[in-house]
């Protein structure tokens, strides 16, 4: 995975999700992408994910709607798989956001991309050989046979926080914000071939 504006700084967007991977115990290789840092949190940086010397298969987008593109660009030259782009700013807000967004989802379609966001939560996946906690949820959810979707990242928020106090686990938990590319039926049909998974 390759977090693109993993961030030093506390409180930012792109601190908490490298963070969050990080403590969920994430089973692969990450990556922080950010050309202003020799490291974030210890962990070697990269100035775009281009420099990275090994394959990267998802790519985490954590920078405003203007340099997004480019930042896509990179990513499908570099043979990502898969796209989650957290940022906000794009067609929930007007236009100029409206034009990038569509300008991403069809280099994506276009390139065989699959893209999640954008303006979403983040991704976790709870199996053991997985371990990612790619959000803002600042704990990794107990693993469980649920799997929760939603477009808002706010219900999502609340309902982690509901299900850590009663001890409820996930097996996946995805907010997919505007739904550029991926949205709720693809998430179904995925979610009801997953071995790991019995209520959505």
């Amino acid at each position: 995975i390759a977090v693109i504006g993993a961030s030093q700084t506390p409180g930012k967007v792109g601190h908490d999700i490298f963070a969050n991977i990080l403590k969920g115990g994430y089973k692969g290789t990450l990556y922080p992408v950010n050309p202003a840092a020799s490291s974030i949190q210890c962990v070697k940086a990269y100035p775009s994910i281009e420099c990275i010397p090994d394959a990267v298969d998802l790519a985490f987008v954590i920078i405003p709607p203007r340099g997004a593109a480019k930042i896509v660009e990179e990513s499908i030259r570099k043979g990502v798989k898969g796209i989650v782009i957290v940022s906000a700013g794009f067609r929930e807000v007007g236009k100029e956001g409206a034009d990038i967004e569509a300008q991403i989802s069809r280099m994506c379609r276009e390139n065989g991309v699959r893209l999640v966001g954008p303006n979403c939560l983040g991704v976790i996946n709870t199996a053991p050989d997985v371990s990612m906690n790619a959000s803002f949820a600042q704990r990794m959810p107990k693993q469980g046979n649920i799997a929760f979707i939603s477009q808002s990242g706010a219900l999502c928020t609340a309902v982690l926080d509901h299900a850590e106090a009663r001890n409820i686990g996930f097996s996946k938990f995805v907010s997919f914000g505007n739904k550029a590319d991926i949205n709720e039926v693809d998430l179904i049909r995925y979610l009801r071939d997953d071995p790991l998974t019995e209520v959505i």
